[in-house]
């Protein structure tokens, strides 16, 4: 064990020791006035036990040995002298000796105190753990044994010596003998399901990973609190066994331990998917709804915004609260589900009334306007905010402004655009700035602008690698192109596109890769074909030749998409698309037959 995490350990048992005494010192001193001759006479040694406790803690943090030593044995043997009714303070004198003996190197001297107490208490479950625990720890194995022995054979059935045994066993790294000890209480006590969470941590010690499932599986049953030991172990699970242990803990009952376990290793095993469907179909209770919120909260966190999409509507099902709502819209809207953000927004929690309908409404105003600027339906945003601009204050107006500037640029209206911009200051706004500057043809400004936009929209993409490649400060024809892209006019973007190849110089190849990707299959082809036949060293070629065999591929052409990916690895053998064209190579080669 490190020093720093052990000596954090004897600090906190030094803490609980000196809480335990000042406590059993307060109820020696709360005596009643009215008592007999006999009580005065008990509550003196009490007292006497409560002050040596007390004097042998600070002399601990004094780290005065002797002195701490000598007090702590007053206070033992005060407590032995009771009989066996005080047993709290044998056990604080008891481990208060351990802990100063352990600290001194003088760990031996506490077996011959514990085995005293034993003979007037037999049966002390720390008189006992201390005895076992010094022996294990000085390797005196025989002895230790045999303290084992008699442990059990005093507490019968009991499940506490083994368990004591294989974990002190399993902390000096002998998972053999701790799986023997294991193996004995299986035997003598049936299944030995009191002692699975210890059977477990065997399991994983061995690497034996589903018997180590299902041993937690049993073990969460009784002791919900071993699921952090259980992530802990298990997802160290190899991939090849990973689906043995899901269907261990997928196996019915459904219960909900072993579901969120498994959960929770989905996703230290990088499978957010598995891991929502691990516990999506858990029937719905309050503990249920509880882990569904908590794993939304670590989807989002982990960016996984479908998946945390999906579970907040669980919890909105489940609760039809306004949060959960709120969540799932954004979620969608961050994973690109505009139509999805949408729906959410519009659904009613039949759990409220009409005013709590209606400040739902309002609460969801910018979500549903977002999700109406990321389709394009300026109009029903325009109507939407005209139509609550009563009760909105400035601030919210102006933060609603932004999505509709959004809706008009993603629908094309470049003049509606520019008058809902009016008044307010996204100007300054990079972005909807720079979609401005490009739908004028302003290449330097749009270039300038786009690039400081805080966005990876996959259109901003598009024309941020357009812009990089274009020269000329002003190009109206490349902002009639991106404004027909923008009213979903791919084909007539796509000629526009080809068009301005033959104007832009050595930015030709990147603006006819444009039209290629907006084209059918027939024209793309062409204009794959053109890139690398008229542009062979452009970086545009290897990904032409890539589009062009997954073309042919999917139009039934195999021998022509195999020559096409032969030509990419030849051609371009330091391409960053050569993996890719040899994984696609591999894969068409075992679909052609041998001629």
């Amino acid at each position: 064990m490190a020093p720093r995490h052990r000596n954090a350990i004897v600090r906190a048992r030094r803490d609980a020791a000196r809480w335990c005494a000042v406590s059993l010192a307060a109820i020696a001193v709360a005596v009643t006035p009215a008592r007999s001759a006999a009580q005065l006479a008990t509550a003196q040694p009490v007292q006497a036990g409560a002050a040596a406790l007390a004097r042998a803690l600070a002399a601990e943090d004094r780290r005065d040995v002797a002195a701490a030593s000598a007090a702590y044995r007053e206070a033992l043997q005060g407590a032995l002298t009771l009989g066996s009714a005080d047993g709290d303070r044998v056990a604080l004198a008891l481990l208060g000796l351990e802990r100063v003996w352990a600290d001194a190197g003088m760990l031996d001297s506490i077996v011959p105190v514990a085995a005293r107490v034993l003979q007037l208490r037999p049966t002390d479950p720390t008189a006992r753990s201390v005895q076992l625990r010094t022996l294990v720890t000085m390797g005196r194995d025989a002895e230790a044994r045999e303290a084992f022995t008699a442990w059990r054979r005093v507490t019968g059935s009991e499940a506490t010596p083994y368990r004591e045994y294989a974990r002190l066993l399993l902390q000096q790294g002998r998972a053999r003998a701790a799986d023997s000890v294991l193996a004995d209480a299986t035997r003598l006590m049936g299944a030995a399901g009191a002692l699975s969470g210890e059977t477990a941590q065997l399991h994983i010690a061995l690497q034996r990973w589903v018997p180590a499932a299902q041993a937690f599986r049993d073990a969460l049953a009784e002791q919900p609190w071993l699921e952090t030991a259980a992530l802990f172990g298990l997802q160290r699970v190899p991939a090849a066994t990973r689906d043995s242990v899901r269907t261990v803990l997928l196996a019915p009952p459904v219960t909900l331990p072993p579901r969120r376990l498994l959960s929770s290793l989905e996703f230290a095993w990088g499978e957010p998917r598995q891991a929502w469907s691990a516990i999506a179909t858990l029937p719905a209770t309050d503990s249920t709804t509880a882990s569904w919120r908590s794993f939304a909260e670590r989807a989002e966190l982990n960016e996984s915004w479908l998946i945390a999409r999906d579970a907040w509507l669980a919890v909105f099902d489940r609760l039809g609260d306004l949060e959960s709502q709120q969540r799932a819209a954004d979620a969608a809207l961050r994973a690109g589900d505009a139509t999805g953000a949408l729906a959410v927004v519009r659904r009613r929690s039949v759990a409220n009334g009409k005013a709590a309908d209606s400040a739902r409404v309002h609460a969801l105003l910018g979500l549903e306007i977002a999700a109406l600027g990321e389709l394009g339906r300026g109009a029903e945003a325009q109507q939407k905010l005209a139509d609550a601009a009563k009760s909105l204050d400035p601030d919210t107006r102006a933060a609603l402004t932004r999505p509709l500037v959004a809706a008009w640029l993603r629908s094309g209206d470049v003049a509606r655009a520019r008058t809902a911009m009016q008044g307010s200051d996204l100007a300054d706004d990079d972005e909807m700035a720079g979609w401005l500057a490009l739908y004028d043809g302003d290449v330097v400004n749009a270039r300038k602008r786009l690039l400081r936009a805080a966005s990876n929209r996959p259109e901003l993409v598009d024309a941020l690698g357009i812009l990089a490649r274009t020269r000329v400060e002003q190009l109206p024809g490349l902002g009639e192109a991106f404004v027909l892209l923008a009213r979903r006019d791919s084909a007539a973007a796509a000629a526009r596109f080809v068009r301005l190849a033959d104007s832009v110089g050595a930015a030709a190849p990147a603006f006819l890769a444009q039209g290629a990707r907006l084209s059918a299959r027939p024209a793309a082809l062409a204009l794959h074909e053109r890139i690398v036949r008229d542009f062979p060293r452009s970086p545009e070629a290897p990904e032409s030749l890539l589009a062009w065999a997954r073309a042919l591929r999917e139009g039934g052409d195999m021998p022509g998409a195999v020559a096409r990916l032969e030509q990419l690895l030849v051609e371009y053998p330091t391409s960053a698309l050569a993996p890719q064209g040899r994984r696609e190579l591999e894969r068409l080669r075992g679909t052609i037959p041998p001629a």
